[in-house]
């Protein structure tokens, strides 16, 4: 994994850690929901708590952990929308040649002080380690600043389109490949 900042590690989340995360999740809803560019994730609704303990088991939720705690989290899959299937992707990569970044979150505290960037960096070593041919992921309209810091770590805009997810119906999503 890349290099986190000084006094960060980042790693899978245990079910000994299900509380913290809850808790980190419920804080960041609380800061951003009175934002013009929040993801619209709600308390209960997403990320849900079934949701949270699915990506612990399957170990695909990452943590950074500091020593107040968590201060960032992110699964990272190959579970897709169904509207992925129809995106001009720049690569042609099958279920299993790429990964998807969900739920990605960092601690307003910490938010413009490069833990983003480094999770996200260490998201592209480990795909690269494995052989995967790209990173993918869908950001919600609202939520342009984080569009902003993917596109200066090199991923591309490869589309906008109306994705359905449970939590928010129907949105408005900017598609992001990343090509390794």
């Amino acid at each position: 994994m890349s290099a986190m900042p000084s006094g960060f590690t980042l790693r899978l989340a245990t079910d000994a850690d299900f509380s913290a995360i809850r808790a980190f999740y419920n804080q960041l809803i609380d800061d951003i929901s009175v934002l013009p560019h929040h993801p619209m994730w709600d308390k209960d609704g997403h990320p849900s708590n079934d949701y949270l303990r699915s990506a612990i088991a399957g170990n695909e939720l990452w943590i950074a952990v500091g020593e107040m705690g968590v201060a960032g989290a992110m699964i990272v899959n190959g579970a897709a929308n169904e509207g992925y299937n129809g995106i001009p992707w720049a690569v042609d990569a099958a279920p299993g040649e790429y990964v998807i970044v969900h739920a990605f979150g960092v601690a307003t505290r910490m938010q413009g002080k490069g833990l983003g960037s480094a999770m996200m960096h260490a998201v592209l070593d480990r795909a690269r380690a494995e052989g995967k041919k790209a990173i993918r992921l869908d950001l919600i309209d609202l939520n342009l600043p984080t569009g902003r810091m993917y596109t200066r770590l090199g991923f591309e805009k490869r589309a906008e389109v109306r994705l359905f997810y449970p939590e928010v119906k129907w949105q408005l999503f900017h598609m992001f490949e990343y090509v390794l």
